[in-house]
């Protein structure tokens, strides 16, 4: 049995939403109490008065007396050779109570999450920023998407300096001349903004992987974070890679997806895949193996 004490003002919200019910009616409240909710969406999934009774813990003649004041004062219910059936009216409110439980439920749920999220990013969880670097604004790469995640690196990175966590910032750096993130160029600086300050470690790669081949390891086993909370480019990448070596070495890892941003890639048969759709499916997939896939809003209100 569902109970449905706050159920009453979803219930409006909901049903008002849905004028075709109470056109009929005007503009006149129409005030079922949470526990006439109850008791009508408890009758409509019963297969009787007794079971009802059984069901709910009441005596027969109480759950009879209550549908009966239902009826006199609702078009909900009506008795047809003795016996309460529910009206069309009757169905509808039930669908549409139905209809608020589920929502109610859902923001309840959401907000359990949020709540379990922040609580999960104890003082010692540890923001990398990966690969945000000025190459990357000059990139060739076509259908670039998520233009929202510099802003939410910055407010993850404010955040985290606001809290005296620690910080780290991984940079690609290739010997290549022709890369983006050719040694000492322009290109492989940090993007402005989201630049160290004193006291935070950088980290040069040359890999896709945070971990292949640099001090990453290392430097984790000094600072001992509880948590690593992975920003930056690209998600189908130098994100997905380290969260992979993260997982593999017996990290507790978060991806902020709204943080992360990827281009459009083509596939083996040179059809363009947009950037939009590979990176919800990166994303699914980090988040089914190797790192829990989070939001900002989740951590920065």
């Amino acid at each position: 049995m569902q109970k449905m004490h706050v159920l009453r003002s979803v219930f409006f919200l909901n049903s008002y939403g849905n004028e075709h019910m109470f056109r009929s009616m005007g503009r006149q409240a129409f005030p079922l109490s949470s526990e006439q909710l109850e008791l009508l969406l408890a009758f409509g999934e019963s297969t009787g008065l007794a079971v009802l009774a059984e069901s709910m813990g009441r005596d027969p003649s109480v759950i009879s007396r209550g549908l009966q004041k239902i009826a006199e004062n609702y078009p909900v219910l009506v008795k047809i050779r003795g016996r309460w059936e529910l009206t069309p009216l009757g169905f509808q409110v039930n669908a549409s109570t139905k209809e608020a439980i589920t929502s109610y439920k859902k923001l309840l749920a959401k907000e359990a999450q949020n709540k379990s999220n922040k609580k999960s990013l104890s003082d010692r969880s540890l923001l990398i920023i990966i690969n945000a670097q000025v190459g990357l604004l000059d990139a060739t790469q076509p259908g670039r998407n998520n233009t929202e995640a510099e802003k939410n690196i910055s407010k993850l990175l404010s955040y985290w300096r606001a809290q005296k966590r620690p910080v780290m910032h991984v940079k690609h750096v290739s010997e290549n001349a022709g890369s983006i993130f050719y040694k000492g160029s322009n290109g492989c600086e940090l993007l402005p903004g989201l630049q160290a300050v004193e006291g935070e470690v950088i980290i040069e790669k040359t890999k896709s992987s945070a971990f292949a081949e640099t001090e990453l390891e290392a430097r984790l086993a000094e600072l001992e974070p509880e948590n690593l909370v992975l920003v930056g480019f690209t998600a189908n990448e130098c994100i997905d890679a380290t969260a992979r070596d993260a997982s593999s070495l017996g990290f507790d890892s978060y991806v902020v997806g709204d943080a992360t941003a990827m281009f459009d890639v083509r596939s083996p048969d040179g059809k363009l895949l947009k950037a939009d759709r590979i990176h919800r499916l990166t994303l699914a997939n980090i988040n089914a193996f190797y790192a829990k896939v989070i939001n900002a809003a989740d951590i920065v209100s």
